[in-house]
């Protein structure tokens, strides 16, 4: 194709790519785990606030289900950040393996005018 240049990626950073797929995978993983930990904390408390016909006792639930739930939602989303950080590092150091092995991803590029 005239007028394009082709460039080719022969290796990645893998600190970058920690970092970003941290954060990606840490708000990803912050949002599920919320909803989750809701989810769980709302059943549970509603479980153990049958008796009681307070909407607060429900939702705080026996021993703060809701709050235990939450805070597992964090954990969890911690977990998932961090793993997913980790596992982006791997994959940039093996993709920097492989690519001075074979050659990197080739992408066309056109010059801005």
């Amino acid at each position: 194709m005239e007028g394009t240049n082709v460039l080719e990626l022969r290796s990645v950073n893998a600190w970058t790519v920690f970092k970003i797929a941290l954060i990606a995978y840490l708000v990803i993983g912050l949002l599920v785990g919320l909803l989750m930990g809701l989810a769980f904390g709302i059943v549970g408390a509603a479980a153990m606030g049958i008796e009681d016909d307070s909407p607060i006792s429900a939702l705080l639930g026996a021993g703060g289900g809701f709050v235990g739930g939450i805070l597992l939602g964090i954990l969890y989303g911690l977990f998932v950040g961090i793993s997913g950080g980790i596992g982006g590092a791997i994959f940039a150091l093996l993709y920097n393996l492989f690519a001075s092995i074979i050659g990197g991803i080739k992408i066309r590029v056109k010059p801005q005018t």
